[in-house]
């Protein structure tokens, strides 16, 4: 019932429009970004950018999650990533001069930054992640809309995908090999991005 009652609010076509708004606005300052990082370095910077709304079910799951009633109210208030965009990129420096670029928008506040790369979440997982206000503007009003960007390596993208995909088909009597494993496969993956940034510096040196 909360559910389906989260779900009719999230497909109201004018909260649609303004999520989609703020995606387009992201997308296209994160064009400039890689424009202005391409030219200084002289290759390309980001990969891939992609980007979802998040579901009522996922809303709903992570709600109860954090101790919270299932409303709309609460999913706008106490939830950051409704609004998700994943910036994909070769090596860790970029990285941060994505991030960089980002935080110097003079129209974009940062509320948190979360750095699971310094810090890997126990389960392995490495990403940096930016939670930003943005204002949307029409008319004399201006509403702010709250977004996460992720920015990660392909191959922490690649270790993300895999992750998920085992983690939402469990077999608990599996998992807890699984868990190791993956953990075990994070490390692999940060040491081989760390190889692949040397090599890189030293064929540009």
């Amino acid at each position: 019932m909360y559910t389906e009652m989260l779900n009719n609010k999230l497909s109201d076509p004018e909260f649609l429009l303004k999520k989609e708004w703020i995606i387009q606005q992201i997308k296209f300052k994160l064009k400039l970004i890689d424009f202005e990082l391409s030219k200084q370095h002289r290759r390309s910077m980001i990969q891939k950018v992609e980007h979802r709304i998040k579901d009522a079910e996922s809303i709903a799951r992570k709600l109860v999650k954090k101790g919270y009633k299932i409303t709309f109210e609460n999913a706008y208030q106490k939830l950051n990533d409704i609004i998700g965009i994943r910036v994909v990129c070769l090596y860790r420096d970029d990285i941060y001069n994505i991030a960089g670029l980002l935080k110097q928008q003079k129209d974009m506040i940062l509320i948190k930054e979360k750095d699971y790369i310094k810090n890997p979440k126990k389960s392995g997982y490495q990403s940096l992640h930016l939670i930003f206000d943005v204002p949307l503007t029409y008319k004399d009003t201006v509403e702010m809309q709250r977004v996460e960007i992720q920015i990660r390596t392909v191959a922490m993208d690649f270790w993300a995908g895999v992750d998920n995909h085992i983690c939402y088909k469990k077999n608990p009597a599996k998992m807890k090999t699984a868990e190791l494993a993956l953990k075990n496969y994070s490390t692999e993956i940060s040491r081989m991005d760390k190889q692949m940034l040397e090599l890189r510096k030293n064929a540009e040196s």
